[in-house]
């Protein structure tokens, strides 16, 4: 009995997994190792609704509505030091080109140099 409960867990498990597949996934030349770009890969899946692989300020904006209990922690904890940034000052920080857009790569330098504001310690939100 127990044999078989595992092996249709197991089925299921991985047909579930088989089934979600990444969106967006960093490019070939570029190796996902760093923290910020594991983020920015996340925030590109979650923020990039029309699938065009950038985002605009609206897309960008629309992550304050969908704010997890961490990234409320954190918004406060970068108010308290002083480092907190409105979505509209953060769009305007990591469009390195200033074409109104913010690709992978934009995104993924931003992060990381937020990040070393406050010596790694700071948490993107």
């Amino acid at each position: 009995m127990l044999k078989s409960y595992l092996t249709v867990l197991l089925a299921t498990l991985t047909f579930l997994t088989s089934v979600a597949e990444a969106k967006y996934n960093p490019p070939k030349d570029v190796p996902q190792v760093s923290y910020a770009q594991k983020i920015a890969v996340s925030e590109m899946n979650r923020l990039d609704k029309d699938g065009d692989g950038k985002l605009s300020p609206e897309e960008f904006g629309a992550k304050t509505r969908t704010y997890t209990r961490t990234e409320e922690r954190n918004v406060r904890r970068a108010r308290k030091k002083g480092l907190y940034q409105t979505p509209e000052q953060q769009f305007e920080a990591a469009d390195a080109d200033g074409d109104g857009f913010l690709t992978f790569g934009e995104l993924s330098d931003y992060i990381e140099k937020y990040q070393k504001q406050d010596k790694g310690r700071a948490r993107y939100y």
